[in-house]
């Protein structure tokens, strides 16, 4: 999903300082073309030259403030835009502005009350209807968040902005062939749009539509041969066996649900694996309590929460950022770190007594580089608790058309005496619901039979 902002093309309202020679419509205009090309520094010097001349031009305040927002420089973004707010507190441009940099810094509920304000001055605005849409889905809001997005989309039917962010939360919803209308109108108008390509083929292969979605992966590919996540689907639906999936897959998946992730995995899809593994783990163990225990890939910390009572100390490691601020939130995590599993594991120097994967190896298909990482992280005695997608015995792992990987029984057997582990507990387990279905897994608690490092 993707929000708007904007920029104006002349320098406005604004008394100058002194009279000068110099063109200030020429030299705003110059900076405004710099901007627009992408050449931000060279940009900044010149609009910055101009509000020498013109403090008070709300519209070469709102430019810098947008120069700020592209630079990444969130705080000199909202000292600008603030200023002119303060000059016209009831311009909807300014706070649509304000919203969309208060978005960028993940202050979601900021952004919500800015784009509301602009709203209320300018109530029929597609802009300021799809911006608003797009952070009440961020925040879980999703019946308002429909509402805003529809609106936006009755207004400008051929905003292409708002019919992908609707098309996204339509598939979220289940209403998948509303989303394909949704992503389809997009197209029309930016026919080369990668995000909605993406987003297109995501829900035509949810449907069993295989080649149509691979149509569209090919067309991402060809757009941006270095696009991982189409690169990862394509492997899935073409019957292409990989090892794992790349890292920006990964984080591009969970960025975009981190905020409603919780809520859709556990109340529409049935998740409890959390709870449930760790209830077979206590059995297992009887009243062992864990030192020193890292939950491998804790998204939101849904296990962490499950497992936390059961630990002194408990470690949350991630790729997604959005998880790990959702993760961060239930104050139940000694630290928080952003890197993939394997990386974190090679570089720590601590030794960890639980090691926690749920839904984790569903995006890893060879696991022997996880167990090799997890026995030079493993003190004595250690355990591995996880879940995985199960297959039958005739392969060790494929990866399916979902994008996720499945592992055989058979296999985490074999990998467990490869490395000298033992196997508590393998038993089959429903992991969630896909399509009204019910996806087959299974449990896994590992004691880890080695003093130290190697």
């Amino acid at each position: 999903m993707a929000s708007e902002n904007t920029v104006n093309s002349t320098a406005g309202p604004g008394k100058s300082k002194e009279p000068s020679p110099v063109d200030l419509q020429t030299l705003f205009s110059r900076a405004l073309s710099l901007h627009q090309a992408g050449k931000l520094s060279e940009a900044e010097k010149v609009y910055l030259q101009v509000l020498e001349r013109m403090p008070a031009s709300i519209n070469l305040l709102c430019n810098l403030g947008v120069l700020y927002r592209d630079m990444k420089n969130h705080s000199m973004a909202l000292t600008y835009l603030q200023r002119a707010a303060a000059l016209d507190p009831d311009n909807p441009m300014i706070a649509l502005n304000i919203g969309a940099v208060l978005e960028d810094r993940k202050d979601l509920r900021g952004a919500v009350a800015a784009y509301r304000k602009a709203l209320k001055a300018s109530p029929h605005d597609p802009r300021i209807l799809n911006n608003l849409g797009k952070t009440l889905h961020l925040t879980g809001e999703t019946a308002a968040a429909l509402d805003s997005l529809n609106r936006a989309v009755k207004a400008a039917p051929d905003y292409p902005l708002a019919q992908n962010n609707l098309g996204v939360l339509l598939a979220m919803l289940g209403r998948n062939n509303e989303a394909i209308d949704c992503f389809t109108h997009a197209l029309a108008a930016t026919p080369g749009d990668i995000s909605t390509l993406y987003n297109l083929a995501g829900t035509l292969n949810t449907i069993g539509r295989t080649a149509e979605a691979e149509n569209c992966y090919r067309q991402v590919l060809a757009i941006d041969p270095g696009h991982a996540p189409s690169s990862h689907m394509l492997a899935a639906i073409t019957g292409v066996d990989t090892d794992r999936a790349p890292a920006d897959y990964v984080t591009d998946t969970f960025d975009r649900y981190a905020a409603h992730f919780e809520h859709q995995l556990t109340e529409n899809l049935g998740y409890q694996i959390p709870s449930i593994l760790s209830a077979a783990l206590k059995k297992a163990t009887g009243t062992l309590k864990f030192g020193n225990a890292l939950d491998l890939g804790c998204g939101t910390g849904l296990s962490g929460k499950a497992f936390h009572h059961l630990t002194a100390k408990l470690t949350g490691v991630d790729l997604s950022a959005g998880m790990l601020e959702e993760a961060r939130a239930k104050g139940i995590y000694l630290q928080l770190i952003q890197e993939e599993i394997v990386t974190f594991l090679n570089y720590s120097k601590e030794l960890f007594d639980l090691f926690i994967a749920t839904d984790v190896f569903i995006y890893i298909g060879d696991l022997a580089p996880v167990f090799a990482a997890l026995k030079k992280r493993a003190a004595q005695p250690a355990y591995l608790v996880f879940s995985i997608e199960s297959m039958g015995n005739g392969r060790d792992y494929e990866l399916r058309p979902s994008g996720r990987y499945a592992q055989s029984i058979g296999y985490i057997e074999k990998l467990a005496k490869e490395f000298g582990f033992s196997v508590v507990e393998c038993q089959e387990q429903n992991i969630r619901r896909e399509q009204g279905e019910w996806i087959n897994g299974a449990i896994c608690i590992i004691r880890i039979n080695h003093q130290g490092p190697f």
